[in-house]
C-alpha cells in the first residue's frame, strides 16, 4: 500500500516547534507522529509531502522516503499531524472517499488520478482533494502543541505495550510503588535512592539512561535514550526525548532533544525544542491567579486555548539567563536569549535577544558559529540546509515587522 503522510494548511499553529521541521518529526511520546504512522504501516512505500521551504531539510531527514513527489499512485493519505491508532485505520479502507475528525481533514484514500489532481490543484498545504464520499471519524487530532501535551497519558500507555518485550529486572533498581507491571526500563542506570509511582500512568526508560538520585519519577513518563536525570529531581506526566539532561521539578512536558534543563526551576505544561539550554533558576508560570484560561499568540493570531495550565512553548536553540521568569502561554522563537529581570514580552519572534528590557537582534554569523559549537559538543554537524532554513526563518519574521 502506498501510504501519503502531509501537512496541511495549519502546521504553523504548532510555532514554534513546526518552523523548524515537519509536523509530523514532532514528539507525541517515545515516537514522533511520523514513527507512530510507521509503525503501524511497517511494509508500506511512505511518501512525505511538506511546505517547500522545508523541502531540502525533510530529504535530508528522511532519505529513504519520497519527499514531495510530483506524480503519486493510488493510496492513502494521511494528515501527519493526528496520533493515529489501529482502530482508526479500519475505517479508511474504502476509495474515493475523504475523512474529517469534527470539521478537520484528515485523510483520504484516493486514486492515482484523484492524488494527481490535488497536486494540480495546490496540494496538502493549501487545499483539499475532491471525492465523492464524505465520511467522519474520530481520531486524535492534534492542531495545537498543547492538545499533544494533553494526550500524553494515552500516549504513553499505548506504547507501553512495545516495551515489553525488553523489560528488565528491576529488583536491584529502586525503590517502587503501586505495580512494577507498569516500570519499563532497558538497558540503562538507575540509583537505588530513585523513587517511582506508577499510580497515574507507566513509565517507559530506553537504553543508556542515567537516573540519579534521590529523585522523584512519576508515570505516565518516558525517558529517551542516552538521557541524563540529576540528583534531586522531580519529573511527573512528561516526555522526555533522547540526549537530555534534565534537573528540578519538571511536571507535564514534552522535549524534543538534546535539550538541557539541569538546574533547579519549575518547568509545567510546557514543549521545548532541541537545543534548548535554561539557566539556572529558569521558572515557568503554567496558571493565572485569576484562572482564567490562557491565551497564546501563534501563526499571527490570539488563540484562546480554554485551558488554565498553560505553559510556555520553546523553539529550537532558545538560551535562558540565569533567574529567567516566563509568563503562562509564552511562546519563544527559535535562537532567542532571554537575559532580563522580571518577565519579559509573552511572544518574542525568532534571532531575538531580549537583554535588559529590549528586543536586539540577533547577530546572525555569531548565533550559527554558537550553534555549530553546542552541536559538535554531542558529536553533530549543523548542516548547511539547516543554517539556509534557520535564515529564511530570521528573514521572514524581520519582514513582518
Amino acid at each position: 500500500m502506498n501510504i501519503y503522510i502531509f501537512e496541511d494548511q495549519k502546521s504553523l499553529n504548532f510555532e514554534p516547534i513546526s518552523l523548524t521541521r515537519p509536523v509530523f518529526d514532532i514528539r507525541i511520546g517515545s515516537e514522533t507522529f511520523l514513527e507512530r504512522i510507521q509503525s503501524l504501516f511497517p511494509d508500506s512505500d511512505i511518501n512525505l509531502f511538506v511546505r517547500k521551504e522545508l523541502e531540502d531539510l525533510t530529504k535530508n531527514m528522511y532519505p529513504n522516503f519520497e519527499v514531495n513527489p510530483e506524480s503519486v499512485n493510488e493510496g492513502l493519505w494521511l494528515l501527519g499531524n493526528v496520533i493515529w491508532e489501529p482502530d482508526n485505520l479500519s475505517h479508511l479502507t474504502k476509495g474515493n472517499y475523504i475523512y474529517y475528525s469534527k470539521d478537520n481533514f484528515v485523510a483520504a484514500n484516493l486514486t492515482s488520478n484523484q492524488g494527481k489532481q490535488w497536486l494540480k490543484n495546490g496540494g496538502p498545504t493549501h487545499t483539499i482533494p475532491e471525492a465523492e464520499n464524505k465520511n467522519n471519524i474520530e481520531v486524535r487530532y492534534c492542531e495545537f502543541l498543547w492538545e499533544i501535551i494533553e494526550n500524553i497519558p494515552n500516549t504513553i500507555s499505548y506504547e507501553s505495550t512495545f516495551f515489553k518485550n525488553s523489560k528488565s529486572n528491576l529488583k536491584d533498581f529502586s525503590q517502587l510503588r503501586i505495580d512494577t507491571e507498569n516500570i519499563f526500563a532497558k538497558k540503562c542506570s538507575i540509583q537505588k535512592s530513585v523513587f517511582f509511582d506508577t499510580s497515574k500512568g507507566p513509565i517507559l526508560i530506553e537504553n543508556g539512561a542515567e537516573i540519579n538520585g534521590p529523585s522523584y519519577l512519576q508515570g505516565p513518563l518516558y525517558l529517551g535514550s542516552n538521557t541524563i536525570v540529576e540528583p534531586l529531581t522531580k519529573i511527573k506526566n512528561s516526555v522526555i526525548g533522547p540526549l537530555c539532561k534534565i534537573g528540578g521539578e519538571i511536571d507535564t512536558v514534552i522535549i524534543q532533544s538534546n535539550t538541557n534543563k539541569v538546574h533547579e526551576g519549575h518547568l509545567g505544561d510546557a514543549f521545548l525544542g532541541e537545543w534548548v539550554n535554561l539557566g539556572a533558576g529558569t521558572i515557568n508560570s503554567n496558571l493565572k491567579n485569576n484562572y482564567e484560561s490562557v491565551k497564546v499568540h501563534i501563526n499571527y493570531q490570539s488563540i484562546d486555548t480554554g485551558k488554565i495550565h498553560v505553559g510556555c512553548f520553546i523553539g529550537d536553540h532558545v538560551k535562558t539567563a540565569i533567574g529567567t521568569l516566563i509568563n503562562s502561554g509564552t511562546v519563544i522563537g527559535p535562537g532567542t536569549m532571554i537575559a532580563t529581570d522580571g518577565f519579559f514580552p509573552k511572544t518574542i519572534k525568532p534571532f531575538t535577544w531580549f537583554v535588559k528590557g529590549k528586543h536586539h537582534e540577533v547577530a546572525f554569523e555569531k548565533f550559527i558559529k554558537t550553534a555549530e559549537i553546542v552541536k559538535n559538543r554531542r558529536g553533530q554537524k549543523l548542516l548547511d540546509i539547516e543554517k539556509q532554513l534557520l535564515k529564511k526563518i530570521k528573514i521572514n519574521f524581520k519582514s513582518k515587522k
